[in-house]
């Protein structure tokens, strides 16, 4: 059983995904960031900035819920330090403008409260979907812009 202690750079919950920073403190793990989804392990204890708090980094977390027994589990999009089955990533990935995130399997599920914890390398995945603009839309970065008859208008030379 591998429990490592580390010291939290934010409010972290047990059962949280957890990444550690440059400056040696963990924090929920996010997949839109390389270094950030590179999911060290998961809490095993709650604790607030400043505190210690151990993680499980190779080992079988006993206190998960509503997992599927024989399901892999990947750490979300949408919500950091989360993990989701593969369907629910797939779909958060979808829901996004984002040009894509890192998928970073975290383990599979032994029972429907116990997760083995097996860290897998994030894979970066593209996403395939388009994106609907509208006025209020922000944080998306144009290319092009695709007309009602199927032609672009380029935006560098707009």
């Amino acid at each position: 059983m591998a429990i490592t202690s580390f010291k939290a750079g934010e409010a972290i919950s047990a059962g949280e995904l957890v990444y550690v920073s440059s400056a040696s403190y963990v924090y929920k793990a996010s997949s839109i960031v390389l270094d950030q989804a590179s999911v060290v392990g998961i809490a095993v204890d709650s604790g607030i900035a400043g505190s210690l708090i151990r993680v499980n980094c190779d080992a079988v977390y006993p206190s998960a819920s509503g997992v599927t027994p024989g399901e892999y589990r990947y750490l979300s999009i949408l919500v950091s330090g989360q993990h989701v089955p593969y369907s629910t990533w797939a779909s958060e990935l979808a829901s996004t403008a984002y040009d894509g995130a890192y998928l970073t399997n975290i383990g599979r599920a032994v029972s429907t409260t116990s997760v083995e914890i097996e860290i897998a390398k994030p894979l970066f995945i593209s996403n395939p979907t388009s994106v609907l603009l509208m006025e209020s839309s922000t944080g998306v970065i144009l290319d092009a812009i695709l007309q009602e008859d199927g032609s672009t208008i380029d935006l560098e030379t707009a």
